[in-house]
């Protein structure tokens, strides 16, 4: 496998931050990590890059066991949150100052550099300042600044945090559609759900350190393998301590005699939430907007299947 962590530990002091952490990823394939803020997502990626040193287990990368090499030496770069961008230097510049660690002749860096601007749909800003580009302009210069030396293995730290959910929306295409064209392995941590389901080959759940799931987004959405895969991706109702139904699952129909009552409607745009009373019990419920809507105190007969959590947990 060309990325290999093995029973990876860190701790601060007596606090444990990653615990036995293991998974694999195949060249070429992008995963996403997942999970809550202050679940060790950041810290997994700090000892990938070697900014942080591990207590124990291993990180081997394309048959190489890294754990130990320095920061410089892992053929692995990382784009962060802030953009790090070099302000007195053009678009073009920024792109190219990488490649001059690399040995590689002006020349040659410059055409590099033109065919990554072509890449990022940027080849109309080479001259510009980097001042004078919008933020989600400035994050594809990043990418392509990372992209353009040609690391093994690609580290991304929520970069799309500080743009606005259209903006967030974009990018994360882009980044996914340079991906698959370049082949690019790589890393991608985020808190934002539908963000790890549009980008994710495998997706990999965390929570207080530990792995919950490693799954694909259907697979991790339609069998979630614990109680906290379940409650954190998307809504549900449950039903019992192993029974659980998906909001979306549940089908209303509209009858005077029927066992469910409408208690709340909520107006979502493309959808609609209801909350319905079943036997003292309230279940909510989403169904497509379609132009004609329950109202509150109104009878539904409610229909659905429940699921059940899978009891074995795979790591």
């Amino acid at each position: 496998m060309f990325l290999s962590v093995q029973q990876l530990n860190k701790s601060y002091g007596t606090t444990k931050i990653l615990k036995d952490i293991s998974f694999t990823l195949p060249q070429g394939e992008m995963l996403v990590v997942l999970g809550p803020s202050g679940c060790g997502k950041s810290t997994l990626l700090s000892c990938l890059n070697g900014f942080e040193k591990v207590n124990s287990g291993k990180i081997l990368l394309a048959e190489e066991d890294i754990t130990e090499v320095s920061p410089e030496e892992r053929d692995i770069t990382t784009v962060f949150q802030s953009y790090s961008l070099f302000p007195h230097l053009n678009v073009l510049e920024n792109l190219m100052y990488g490649l001059k660690f690399k040995k590689i002749k002006k020349g040659e860096a410059r055409k590099k550099a033109e065919e990554m601007l072509a890449l990022l749909r940027l080849s109309d800003y080479a001259e510009s300042n980097i001042q004078d580009l919008s933020g989600g302009q400035q994050q594809r210069v990043a990418l392509g600044r990372s992209l353009i030396v040609e690391p093994k293995l690609l580290l991304l730290d929520e970069p799309l945090s500080n743009l606005d959910e259209k903006l967030r929306i974009s990018l994360r295409a882009e980044i996914r559609r340079l991906q698959k064209e370049l082949v690019m392995t790589m890393v991608f941590v985020t808190h934002d759900q539908q963000e790890a389901f549009a980008i994710a080959d495998q997706i990999l759940l965390m929570n207080q350190g530990e792995i919950q799931q490693i799954a694909e987004g259907e697979e991790l959405y339609n069998h979630p393998q614990n109680p906290f895969a379940l409650t954190f991706i998307g809504e549900n109702n449950l039903l019992s301590q192993q029974q659980y139904v998906r909001p979306e699952q549940i089908q209303l129909v509209a009858d005077k005699e029927g066992e469910g009552e409408i208690i709340q409607q909520r107006f979502q745009g493309a959808t609609i939430d209801y909350e319905v009373l079943v036997q003292g019990n309230k279940l909510i419920v989403t169904t497509l907007n379609n132009g004609s809507y329950y109202s509150i105190g109104q009878r539904v007969r409610v229909n659905y299947q429940s699921q059940k959590i899978a009891t074995d947990r795979s790591k």
